[in-house]
């Protein structure tokens, strides 16, 4: 980079202000400098590693940059460890973050509690965040990881049949958009989709979103600002799968079995409750599950009740899906 070249600088993201000062001190950078995404970005990793329980030795993971269609992304392969030469199922799961931030570090314990319980190979997919990357750089490279999934499924170890794609909040997002484009391009290969407190609309005046809209977690101006580093106004009046909450019936007839799973203490508790109905009514088979008590995000804390409550209705869901496809073969 030339000397005189200046870096881009984006809308600073909107941290709190105790925040600000705690990550000022941390990074030993300004406010302007520690407010932009990619400095917001680096934090919430350097924290989560710090707070967050390591990989067991339970799971084995490997990095791989792969490329396919053209397109080139960072995915890990996670699995049992012990199994890397028995077949298995897989999932193909999706981060959240706003599509701002969010990666193997703040989703890792997660992703190693699905891959050891159910048990299946996790293909965790490290997308483009935004804003330096907008809609649909992420979607596409989701696709991407999904039909590199299959076409490597051999030398892989995974059952090409039983493959799930599944995330949480702006990853919730990415899984439904995902199983829209695999039936816009005649795509069969998601056999089911998890949906933890997606992020599916952009009515900012729900009654979840006016409730909760100073939430400590997820706060109403901050999804106005990360919907705007996805998606421009532009882009989300005429785009679906950047909007899934805009779907008609028949974009979502026929699409997979579907879990949809919403937290009490969230602005996106309306539409994911409201996305549930019409993909109900669109002929999908749903299991929409409502946990109380909980804030948006609870799934990175593993220790609570409901997060185990989660995971185990997540693998009992998939396990009977996948039994009754191999009974239907």
């Amino acid at each position: 980079m030339a000397s005189n070249e200046r870096v881009k600088k984006y809308k600073p993201f909107p941290l709190h202000p105790f925040l600000v000062n705690a990550f000022k001190e941390q990074m030993g950078m300004t406010e302007e400098e520690v407010t932009q995404p990619s400095a917001v970005r680096k934090v919430f990793d350097l924290n989560a590693a710090q707070m967050l329980p390591p990989k067991p030795d339970s799971v084995v993971e490997q990095d791989i940059f792969i490329t396919q269609n053209n397109i080139s992304v960072k995915i890990t392969h996670i699995r049992p460890a012990g199994s890397e030469n028995i077949v298995l199922p897989a999932i193909l799961y999706i981060h959240g973050g706003g599509w701002v931030f969010g990666s193997l570090k703040t989703h890792g314990p997660l992703v190693y509690e699905l891959a050891e319980q159910t048990p299946a190979a996790i293909i965790f997919v490290e997308y483009s965040p935004s804003p330096e990357a907008q809609y649909p750089t992420a979607l596409e490279e989701c696709y991407a990881a999904l039909t590199w999934m299959t076409d490597n499924a051999k030398s892989l170890y995974i059952d090409p049949k039983r493959i799930a794609v599944g995330g949480d909040s702006a990853g919730g997002n990415l899984t439904a958009a995902l199983c829209m484009l695999c039936k816009e391009r005649g795509n069969k290969t998601i056999s089911y989709q998890i949906l933890y407190y997606p992020v599916l609309g952009t009515d900012f005046n729900t009654a979840s979103y006016i409730q909760h809209k100073d939430n400590n977690m997820v706060a109403r101006h901050v999804m106005m600002y990360v919907w705007d580093c996805y998606a421009p106004p532009e882009v989300r009046e005429k785009e679906i799968k950047a909007v899934p909450m805009n779907a008609n019936k028949e974009d979502l007839e026929g699409l997979p079995p579907t879990l949809v799973v919403t937290a009490d203490y969230d602005v996106l508790k309306d539409e994911g409750a409201a996305y549930a109905k019409k993909l109900i009514r669109a002929g999908v088979e749903v299991v929409p599950v409502h946990y109380i008590a909980v804030q948006h995000g609870y799934l990175t804390t593993m220790d609570k009740p409901q997060t185990k409550a989660t995971i185990a209705q997540t693998i009992d869901l998939l396990k009977k899906t996948w039994n009754a496809n191999k009974a239907n073969l």
